[in-house]
């Protein structure tokens, strides 16, 4: 008996397992057909256009979504897509200006300044699309009506340079070691919201007497997140607080810290009412919600059933960040300002041409010191 209790349960986890499979299967199929279709009408909306489909894309290098745009060009040939990067913060208000004046430039949107999709959606001015792969997107990355998506999880992480330490930093107390002074290069905490972010839990766990060691340090503030990341392990700098993760060519090394908090975040990406290419808005955020894309990456997806994340865990493992605690964070505009306001007092104002601009950080974005 026990043993036909037991054969019983086998034969029922095996059908369950080939039934949790055969749906996996079929929604991906569906997610290829609804691109397959999508793709068709682009195409004819595309033809009769004078105009290339336009990305406005919040960030402070130009190459940032060079990777983004040229792979949608080869899976979707013939579309022609242009992708503007430039800082959350500068798109977001041009984007309010353009919808007061009734007309709009970029026909999707992906940007840091979350707030902005919640105050779009309150306004009636974004159209909503749930494409087959909005459903596998996880809870509270996206609007439940379809207005905004979560597109990417991006995370900014400390880094070291390679050579030139005789320790591994641990995490962001570490970066006040005496071997640090004079080498740190740093982007100015208040001139973008996510490093803020970090500095505010920093704050809280080392209080303010932290900044002020900072400051000994001496380090050298460079407008952007790129540059920054970049430069560790070039140029004498040794190491960089909020950065960017790391490839094994670089000549630096990013961590995630043992003890202190580390920021990730979803970045939003949606389509207006006067969005001009709406077919092809359509086709575009179809394929950022799709497991076909999304799997592409190798790194933390906003889908929940993406597995293969380049050897990291599941973000919900790391105890020591929240996707949608930056979002919360974000709303508090009151709170940034004060912020701010304290770091221009300790280090000063942010001093230097946008990073978008200034030719000497164009030399670092593209490798060519």
């Amino acid at each position: 008996m026990k043993q036909i209790l037991i054969l019983i349960t086998v034969l029922l986890l095996s059908a369950n397992t080939i039934n949790s499979t055969n749906k996996k299967i079929m929604d991906y199929k569906n997610e290829t057909t609804e691109l397959e279709a999508l793709y068709a009408v682009a195409k004819e909306e595309m033809k009769n256009s004078k105009e290339p489909f336009l990305i406005w894309a919040g960030g402070d290098a130009p190459n940032q979504q060079d990777m983004l745009r040229d792979q949608f060009r080869k899976r979707f040939p013939g579309i022609d897509i242009e992708i503007i990067v430039d800082l959350s913060t500068y798109h977001d208000l041009k984007v309010y200006q353009q919808l007061n004046d009734g007309f709009l430039e970029p026909d999707v949107v992906m940007l840091q300044t979350m707030n902005d999709f919640e105050n779009w959606t309150k306004m009636g001015v974004l159209e909503p699309f749930k494409s087959e792969g909005f459903k596998h997107i996880r809870e509270g990355y996206s609007d439940p009506n379809g207005h905004f998506i979560g597109a990417f999880i991006f995370a900014f992480l400390p880094q070291y340079a390679k050579n030139g330490l005789d320790f591994t930093p641990k995490n962001y107390n570490d970066f006040l070691n005496p071997v640090f002074k004079d080498k740190l290069v740093l982007t100015p905490p208040h001139d973008d919201d996510a490093v803020l972010y970090v500095f505010d839990h920093i704050i809280k766990k080392y209080g303010k007497d932290y900044l002020y060691k900072l400051k000994a340090q001496n380090p050298t503030f460079v407008r952007g997140t790129a540059a920054p990341a970049a430069l560790v392990g070039q140029k004498g700098f040794l190491g960089n607080i909020v950065g960017y993760p790391t490839y094994p060519n670089q000549p630096s090394e990013a961590f995630i810290p043992q003890d202190d908090f580390f920021i990730t975040w979803p970045q939003r990406a949606a389509m207006f009412k006067l969005t001009k290419h709406k077919a092809t808005a359509k086709l575009f955020l179809a394929y950022l919600a799709s497991y076909e894309f999304q799997s592409s990456r190798e790194s933390w997806s906003t889908r929940t059933d993406v597995t293969d994340m380049g050897g990291l865990k599941p973000i919900q493992e790391y105890k020591n960040t929240d996707p949608l605690d930056f979002i919360k964070w974000m709303r508090d505009r009151k709170h940034i300002h004060e912020l701010r306001t304290l770091f221009i007092e300790i280090f000063g104002e942010v001093k230097g041409e946008s990073p978008l601009t200034d030719p000497r950080l164009m030399r670092v974005y593209y490798n060519t010191l």
